[in-house]
């Protein structure tokens, strides 16, 4: 949708369209228009002017909107995976909608969290307008708190009790499930398919490296606008694999592969993670394997079931684990990983194992995320219960529970609590 392959009384329309909203375009009507979309609730005034001042600069015209944030929604509970594609489907809407009726050649988005970036990401494929996506609010320290909060844990320096405020504060920081790690995944994709400013996963939160890449972002975007630079022929068969391969080396996650997948389908491409194992399961429609090469390939035992991570954590940390499976249930918006550090730091990697329909980083602790159906849909991972025998086995592909078809639904029939609730 470049500006310059449309007609003079399409341009007019444009210029008087702007006007009607008080931003009359100047000059030559024929030149690259971009939308800056902020969509952050702290304000970015210092880097908004900065990338007007690029695109200026690039003989460019800039145009500023406001998104609503989805740190500044209420947050329903449970807060569940289907909550968060309707959201950034509604924000795919909202955007598509503002280059439309624009007739914007580009769009440059200031987000800080995944969820807002997918949104705004989906709307501009679907529209065949190019985008880049600049970072803002990483914060990078909660990695570090995690693994020191498991090393803690494991030592007893600090009591299981406390264990919830790590949990908690670390998945839900700023209101938006798992923000700082889903939100990394997403910045190695953008960075991987050339969707973001180099360098752009090495930010941190209201640095000045943000504003020193605002000019390389103005002059990308602009190059972008003007020779119609599009996701779909960023993101093609001819460049996939070595994507991939880039997004795998920058410690990338499957996580951020599932979390891309409207993306792909959108430029007419379907990709299987295929670095990572994905098992099949009797309860279960996908299951993926993220532990690293050094965590065990296959594991037997009885399961241990939570639906938090902090139940989980306190159990480990008293000792009431010392083999088996432990089953996350309803994390599906969580990282898990806090878990895993802590089964790695009580040394017990090699006899206890995680599932669980949330997400988790590399671990050598043998862990199968990313369960789908969900704990919250009832079904078979939702009814797997305390004393169950599971078997895990990555080097045959499979991952089974020992419970025929009939109790399962024996007990979805009794299950009320883990139901998926609706939204919107």
């Amino acid at each position: 949708m470049n500006l310059k392959t449309f007609d003079k009384s399409t341009r007019i329309m444009k210029q008087a369209d702007l006007a009607i909203h008080g931003q009359p375009l100047q000059g030559n009507t024929n030149s690259t228009l971009i939308g800056i979309l902020d969509c952050t609730q702290d304000g970015n005034t210092n880097l908004i002017q900065n990338l007007i001042c690029g695109i200026r600069k690039s003989e460019g015209f800039a145009v500023t909107f406001n998104l609503t944030n989805f740190n500044n929604l209420q947050r329903l509970a449970p807060a569940t995976a289907k909550y968060a594609y309707n959201y950034h489907s509604m924000v795919a809407n909202n955007t598509a909608a503002l280059v439309r009726t624009q007739m914007l050649d580009g769009v440059i988005a200031i987000v800080d969290n995944y969820v807002m970036g997918l949104g705004v990401l989906l709307g501009c494929t679907q529209t065949n307008c190019p985008v880049l996506i600049m970072p803002t609010g990483i914060y990078h320290e909660e990695d570090t708190r995690l693994l020191d909060a498991a090393g803690k844990i494991a030592t007893r320096e600090i009591k299981a009790g406390e264990t919830e405020k790590y949990a908690d504060g670390y998945t839900h920081k700023f209101g938006t499930p798992a923000s700082d790690t889903l939100t990394m995944d997403f910045y190695r994709l953008l960075e991987a398919f050339e969707l973001t400013v180099p360098g752009a996963t090495a930010l941190t939160a209201n640095s000045g490296m943000v504003l020193d890449l605002a000019s390389t972002a103005s002059t990308t975007i602009m190059q972008m606008a003007n020779d119609i630079i599009t996701t779909k022929r960023l993101i093609s068969k001819r460049t996939i694999n070595e994507k991939l391969s880039q997004y795998q080396n920058m410690n990338g996650s499957i996580s951020g592969l599932l979390m891309f997948k409207k993306i792909f389908e959108a430029v007419d491409l379907k990709v299987a993670p295929t670095m990572y194992s994905a098992l099949k399961a009797n309860f279960a429609d996908q299951a993926y394997v993220v532990s690293d090469s050094t965590a065990p390939l296959t594991m037997e035992g009885q399961a241990w079931v939570y639906t938090t991570i902090a139940d989980a954590v306190t159990a480990l940390a008293s000792n009431a684990i010392d083999n088996g499976i432990i089953v996350l249930q309803c994390c599906t918006a969580c990282d898990v990983s806090i878990v895993a550090h802590t089964i790695r730091a009580m040394n017990k990697a090699n006899s206890i194992a995680l599932l669980t329909d949330g997400f988790c980083s590399a671990t050598p602790v043998l862990t199968v995320a990313n369960i789908a159906p969900d704990g919250y849909d009832n079904q078979d991972f939702a009814n797997i219960q305390n004393g169950d025998e599971i078997e895990i086995d990555v080097t045959k592909g499979r991952i089974n529970v020992d419970v025929n078809s009939k109790d399962m639904k024996t007990r979805a029939k009794r299950n009320i609590t883990k139901k998926r609730e609706t939204y919107f």
